[in-house]
């Protein structure tokens, strides 16, 4: 981990962002950290889902909810597929473009 006084980062930014590619950047204003500078790889997503209260909400309930077998849910798909009640974006027809 990098630590910079703000004026440092602020006067040489790109150095910055160069040093947070590899570790977290902190910046401090009279010795005392007021931001953390980060990079970001090339998955935004993770990085915004890791931050999410909303999402650790959802993965939570998830956890709370009734484990099923790998095995049991593939046969559920495969018995509502035989019975052409399988639902969801995947069980439609592809929609053509009018031109």
């Amino acid at each position: 981990m990098k630590t910079m006084t703000v004026f440092e980062a602020r006067n040489h930014f790109s150095r910055t962002l160069e040093a947070a590619k590899d570790d977290v950047v902190i910046v401090t204003r009279n010795g005392k950290p007021v931001a953390a500078i980060q990079g970001i790889d090339d998955d935004i997503e993770d990085l915004l889902l890791e931050r999410s209260e909303r999402f650790w909400e959802m993965i939570a309930r998830a956890r709370r909810g009734k484990p099923i077998a790998i095995d049991a849910l593939r046969r559920q798909v495969e018995q509502r597929a035989a019975r052409g009640k399988l639902s969801g974006p995947r069980a439609r027809a592809p929609r053509r473009r009018v031109t």
